[in-house]
């Protein structure tokens, strides 16, 4: 089969979030299926900027056909429009406004999957909020799946959401939370399609040591430093412990800083890191810390739990709680006392942390693992293929 996958960022130099999802289940996916990448020339998702070439591209074996955006984002405008349709009373014209200006508008790919519709057996979209996918949905309503990587967001209230969920044939969930968050904020078509898949997670056989940092008394935080993933709840909480408990690990973070990492002895900031030394620091780490509040799945996540470091994460979010809930390889707080019994907790017990590695590896083995990924992936594209060739 022919598969189109919409994504509005794609590249080499994209990593984490959505976008990366969208890379590591195209290039699995091609072992089995004619794979095309639809995607914008953005590498940027706060301005939308062209920075890519238009046309076609080939990374890693794979298709990746790239369209101009038309505009970049004015961010006055796009948080005023944003104001108003998530907080204050709206019409349906004035959420479509904001999906424009939440971008990345690009008129082009949509014209193109108006025109190609017939070329491809199916459209995967990755991501519900963008404007590729609320227009894109609405071209190829009999070949759509949406992947929607929802989380506790003003947008799942939308008509224009409603819309797209009522447009696709099918939905991928990432877990069995987002799927109950979608069903109970939106209401679904009893027809639809539908299975919780989430993204294979692939450990390294063989982990060497981190040379980038020698210590091997500290917690860990990987991904973007900023306030939207909870990083200043955990400066604050991890400062006010260490002058409660100063013998406590030390934090060290890696990945891109927005917001300030605070000046202090026992944090360590490493900047960005390789896939080699993000394993090491998880093999090696007392565990790894994640308090963010808003998550569809969190690959680091499941990282960690693959790879047998447990994790403390942020109870707010469900999706992090769920997972701690179904493989017990990890603790949640709500509050500060929580956070630090919890940590104080896991740093003191050996023995529960090596039960919590065990339980990690198996929960990411059977559910999370490539060869349980890609059988559902396929299944699910059978099943949308077969829907049209009996129209």
């Amino acid at each position: 089969m022919k598969i189109a996958f919409v994504v509005q960022r794609y590249g080499e130099e994209i990593v984490g979030g959505a976008e990366y999802f969208t890379k590591l289940v195209a290039e699995r996916m091609s072992k089995y299926h004619n794979i095309e990448v639809l995607t914008t020339c953005a590498v940027d998702y706060h301005s939308w900027k062209n920075e890519y070439h238009q046309g076609l591209d080939i990374i890693n074996g794979i298709n990746v056909r790239r369209f101009a955006n038309s505009k970049k984002r004015n961010p006055k405008k796009h948080i005023s429009i944003q104001e108003k349709v998530f907080y204050s009373t709206h019409s349906v014209d004035d959420e479509i406004r904001w999906v424009e200006e939440q971008g990345p508008y690009c008129p082009e790919l949509i014209k193109f999957i108006s025109q190609n519709r017939d070329k491809f057996d199916c459209f995967v979209f990755f991501t519900f909020r963008y404007y590729p996918s609320y227009f894109g949905t609405k071209e190829v309503r009999n070949k759509a799946i949406i992947v929607p990587f929802a989380e506790h967001d003003p947008a799942l209230d939308l008509t224009i959401t409603k819309e797209i969920f009522d447009d696709v044939v099918g939905i991928i969930y990432c877990t069995p939370d987002e799927k109950k968050l979608i069903e109970t904020k939106v209401g679904l078509k009893e027809d639809v399609i539908s299975d919780i898949i989430g993204c294979g997670i692939e450990i390294p056989a063989n982990i060497a040591s981190c040379e980038t940092f020698a210590d091997t008394n500290y917690v860990v935080y990987l991904g973007r430093i900023e306030g939207s993933k909870g990083c200043y709840q955990l400066f604050e909480y991890y400062q006010r412990l260490i002058k409660e408990m100063p013998d406590s690990p030390s934090l060290v973070l890696a990945g891109s800083d927005s917001i300030g990492i605070p000046k202090n002895d026992k944090i360590k900031y490493l900047g960005f890191i390789t896939e080699d030394e993000k394993y090491s620091l998880l093999k090696n780490a007392r565990f790894l810390v994640m308090p963010s509040p808003y998550e569809s799945l969190s690959l680091v996540t499941l990282e960690a739990m693959g790879g047998g470091t447990p994790v403390l994460v942020n109870g707010e979010c469900e999706v992090l709680k769920g997972h701690c809930l179904r493989s017990n390889a990890g603790l949640w707080y709500h509050n500060y006392d929580e956070f630090r019994e919890c940590f104080n907790f896991l740093c003191s017990n050996i023995n529960i942390r090596a039960k919590m590695s065990e339980n990690g590896i198996k929960y990411v083995d059977e559910k999370y693992s490539w060869d349980v990924v890609e059988d559902k992936y396929l299944a699910i594209l059978k099943k949308v293929a077969n829907l049209n060739s009996e129209k």
